[in-house]
């Protein structure tokens, strides 16, 4: 594994584009919180914190996008492990929603599904060349292909709430996609100490402490 400094231009450009991500998630939060408490919907609220959780994955990524190594995989051990600490309290609330057995709208599920589809292909097309990035640019590449396997979730999860008129199939969704995110959480954190473990032992490293 390497990890070499980002050139100028390609820091430049990396921010632009995380940029733009950053308030298209930002102000999809929102919508998908609101969408959330209306439709009483337990996958639309995972989805929101999936929305904030990115937004400030972004923002932390673009604060150390031209420091140093030792830095960049830091900031990823920490959005893992924000990961984990939101995930796994909010996989044990969409469990207990079963208990309610309260049947969330399944229109505003589905709209607000599609909204976020579209919203996750916009990002999908500026960050598509952060997948073979270090840690710090892979946490944004797989938090934005999280979210999108979660809409599409949504989505599906819509018409089953619509044919059962049940819970369970939210449930159900809201299941799998803090599931994703928290196996996201362990990918990016893995990738972090090996990034450290390799400085550490100087292999293959070129440092940039700037």
């Amino acid at each position: 594994m390497s990890v070499i400094p980002y050139s100028l231009e390609e820091a430049k450009r990396n921010k632009k584009a995380l940029w733009i991500v950053f308030w298209i998630h930002f102000f999809m939060f929102f919508l998908v919180f609101v969408a959330g408490i209306m439709a009483e919907s337990s996958a639309l609220l995972a989805d929101s914190l999936d929305f904030i959780g990115d937004a400030a994955n972004y923002a932390l990524t673009m604060f150390v996008m031209s420091r140093g190594v030792w830095l960049r995989a830091s900031a990823s051990i920490i959005k893992a492990l924000t990961m984990l600490g939101f995930g796994i309290p909010m996989l044990f609330y969409a469990i207990s929603r079963y208990t309610t057995q309260t049947v969330p709208n399944y229109e505003v599920m589905n709209l607000t599904g599609m909204v976020g589809i579209l919203a996750h292909m916009i990002c999908i097309y500026y960050l598509y060349r952060f997948r073979k990035g270090d840690s710090n640019l892979l946490s944004v590449w797989i938090c934005t292909i999280n979210d999108l396997i979660g809409n599409i979730l949504i989505v599906i999860a819509s018409y089953f709430v619509m044919k059962t008129n049940s819970i369970v199939p939210d449930v159900i969704a809201a299941t799998i996609i803090v599931t994703i995110a928290l196996y996201g959480a362990c990918v990016i954190l893995n990738r972090a100490l090996s990034e450290l473990k390799a400085l550490r032992e100087n292999k293959n490293y070129v440092r940039a402490d700037t």
